[in-house]
């Protein structure tokens, strides 16, 4: 089939790929979007975005004090968190374009709408716990992320977008998968695509394609490719698994979304690949999730009794990374009888549940019960009670002891070394100074007044939720061929763009993945315009 001719075919619906449609659209551009999945199943990933400098965020919470984010501070720090390996135009591009292009994708959410949604990581009046940071040592920390968990989705905010599109003349053909471009001396002329439901081949002609199909996590044969330490770093019993756990790669995946589609016809035709490629949560040891996320606050040892990193290092993603290189054995948490104090103290960060009165309690449960069992109080109640949403991440059964070296018997800990730990640790917290892994002062935490409390889990390694990468572009989302010459209409958005990242996915907020998917998608869609004239 020729569907005939276009002046641009969009592949992907997701989030970049639906904001790129849309402002081709407004231009007054012939477009098509291409999507895999079926009209009527069709449903976005991710719910929580980003939304600095954005009306959006004063709707949902018009009685917050937001400050404005500075975006020469934002860029600068997020050059600082990704080692500068980034292409600065084009990130400078999404933090100067952030707030306005934030509030476009949002536009059409009613008042009804809005009050469904929520603004992550600012307590409400009932959560009078947090201690909510700026900033950990030299990374900054911004607050102002937009939770869509509730009856106003991103599928549902997503689906504005395409009327809106759809109204400005776009057109949407789902079930329909981008498998090949077409080019002439160098060029894009077009692209290929499978129609999954009668499964023929229909011919776009058109002068420009911006493929965003949200990376490859689901292709396990271009993850051990183009990311390798993943596979070389696990051992003998690790698997490829999803964020929640869920083994990847059994059966036919070959249906599934994130097959890097995009990447590799854009490769095909010449598109050149970063050097390395970052993935969401997949380039350190990701469990148990409490010791990455949610209890950075305590001191963590191995079995020898040691401490082994910096377990308050401020970029979430990265505060893994030591354990990546060390044998796979457990992990302990440590803590006194104060933690629930210290485990105020965190920042807005994306997996880094903030203490809301919900989870502050429940942790408080849990120390209880662990209290209780030590001194053989504890009665099993009837019926166990299920933490509701919002809860504090899962975490191991916590055990106590009325002293360090009982502690350390219950958790299978040296115990010798163990208390000598803990008694140079607490002279670090007293003088302010961490001098083995330099730990921030301000979150020097001390394991002094008793009971004492821990909680274990075996380091694991091999998990990924998506990934964040891959083709080389330049500030307007042009592929790079050939010499790192442009490729004439071949355009890249979303998860799909490299060189945004730096080495893994980082968070100096949450949600800055779909952000930067939204601010970019439009951001390539007015480029396209351009090239297109």
């Amino acid at each position: 089939e020729d569907a005939g001719t276009y002046d641009a075919v969009v592949v992907g619906h997701g989030y970049a790929g639906v904001c790129a449609a849309r402002e081709l659209a407004e231009s007054g551009k012939k477009v098509v979007l291409l999507e895999t999945q079926a009209e009527d199943t069709y449903a976005a990933c991710g719910n929580q975005s980003a939304a600095h400098n954005s009306q959006i965020l004063r709707r949902v919470n018009p009685a917050a004090d937001i400050p404005e984010v500075d975006p020469v501070e934002f860029f600068q720090n997020w050059a600082i968190i990704t080692g500068n390996q980034i292409n600065q135009p084009l990130v400078m591009r999404y933090c100067q374009n952030m707030g306005a292009n934030i509030d476009k994708y949002y536009d059409r959410v009613t008042d009804e709408d809005v009050a469904t949604m929520a603004h992550m990581d600012t307590p409400g009046p009932e959560d009078d716990y947090s201690t909510m940071m700026d900033a950990v040592g030299p990374i900054k920390f911004f607050n102002g992320t937009v939770d869509c968990y509730g009856d106003c989705s991103q599928t549902k905010v997503q689906g504005y977008n395409r009327e809106a599109a759809k109204e400005a003349g776009a057109e949407f053909r789902f079930n329909t998968r981008g498998v090949q471009l077409i080019m002439e001396n160098g060029a894009v002329a077009g692209i290929y695509a499978l129609d999954k439901g009668t499964d023929s081949y229909i011919k776009f002609n058109c002068k420009a394609v911006v493929v965003a199909t949200g990376g490859f996590a689901y292709n396990e044969e271009m993850l051990c490719d183009l990311i390798p330490e993943i596979a070389d770093n696990m051992v003998e019993g690790e698997v490829w698994k999803d964020a929640h756990q869920n083994v990847r790669f059994e059966g036919d995946v070959s249906n599934m979304q994130y097959q890097g589609d995009g990447i590799k016809m854009a490769f095909w035709a010449g598109g050149r690949l970063e050097p390395f490629i970052p993935g969401m949560n997949s380039k350190f040891i990701a469990s148990p999730s409490m010791m990455n996320y949610t209890l950075p606050q305590a001191v963590w040892v191995r079995p020898d009794g040691k401490r082994f990193c910096n377990e308050f290092y401020p970029v979430a993603e990265q505060r893994g990374t030591a354990s990546v290189y060390l044998p796979r054995e457990p992990v302990t948490c440590v803590f006194d009888n104060n933690f629930l104090e210290y485990r105020k103290y965190t920042v807005s960060q994306h997996g880094f549940t903030s203490p809301t009165a919900m989870n502050m309690e429940s942790m408080a449960k849990d120390m209880e019960v662990a209290r209780q069992k030590f001194e053989g109080t504890y009665v099993e109640p009837e019926k166990k009670e299920e933490e509701g949403p919002g809860a504090m991440f899962q975490h191991p059964e916590i055990i106590c002891a009325d002293t360090l070296e009982g502690l350390a018997e219950a958790a299978g800990i040296d115990p010798v070394e163990f208390v000598a730990q803990i008694e140079r640790w607490n002279e670090y917290c007293k003088n302010g100074r961490d001098e083995e892994f330099g730990r921030d002062a301000a979150v020097l935490f001390p394991v002094e007044e008793g009971p004492f409390y821990a909680c274990s889990g075996t380091t694991e390694f091999g998990e990924i939720m998506c990934t964040c990468g891959g083709l080389l572009t330049d500030a307007e989302q042009n592929v790079l061929g050939a010499d790192f010459k442009h490729i004439p209409g071949l355009y890249a958005s979303g998860n799909d763009c490299g060189r945004r990242f730096g080495y893994e996915y980082i968070t100096p907020t949450s949600g800055v993945s779909l952000q930067m998917a939204i601010t970019l998608g439009f951001e390539c869609g007015k480029s396209v315009a351009k090239f297109l004239g």
